[in-house]
């Protein structure tokens, strides 16, 4: 026996109200495409963040070591040196400028200008992240009981950058004067 007419649409109308559940292949791969565009598009700004954040916050340690520095040495009335170090040997102040990636502030008592016994180690600083460079001509910097901070090269100014990178906006400079004032200027901007 066949079906009536009608019986046949309703048993058709049923079947296609009854598709199977879940994605077809086109549907899955613009859900991919639209998944990667947003990831490409999406990476970069976050890695351009991560690194601006580094700059900043290595900045303000630098900023924070060099008025400690200053601070202690008024307090105790005597020398305090922040040194660049070498990274196999952090306890051991460095001769020249060149990369601050790690570097030691402490209380000079021996009035040597390098790190000896007696001496107090107030900070010291080693870089783990080696997201950014931090580069000065000046090998050290040292504070007087009256705050005045003497640089092998007059001012120091440290420069901060992202590793590699050439974009001179996310770079930043940690400015010391002869008075021991520090700032942070963007870029590359005169220190004041």
């Amino acid at each position: 026996m066949n079906p009536s007419p009608v019986a046949a649409a309703v048993s058709a109308a049923r079947r296609s109200r009854h598709r199977p559940a879940g994605f077809t292949l086109i549907e899955l791969m613009v859900t991919v495409a639209v998944a990667a565009l947003v990831v490409g598009l999406g990476v970069p700004s976050i890695l351009h963040t991560l690194a601006r954040h580094a700059i900043d916050a290595q900045a303000e340690e630098l900023q924070d070591a060099v008025r400690v520095g200053r601070s202690e040495a008024m307090k105790r009335s005597g020398p305090v040196v922040l040194c660049r170090t070498e990274e196999n040997n952090p306890g051991h102040c460095a001769g020249s400028g060149g990369s601050w990636q790690t570097w030691v502030l402490f209380t000079d008592a021996a009035r040597s200008g390098t790190f000896a016994a007696g001496d107090s180690m107030l900070r010291q600083h080693q870089d783990a992240s080696k997201r950014t460079t931090v580069t000065a001509d000046a090998a050290s910097i040292r504070f007087e009981a009256t705050g005045i901070a003497h640089a092998d090269t007059g001012s120091a100014v440290f420069v901060l950058a992202e590793r590699g990178a050439a974009d001179h906006a996310q770079r930043r400079q940690v400015c010391v004067n002869p008075r021991g004032e520090v700032a942070i200027v963007a870029g590359d901007s005169r220190c004041p």
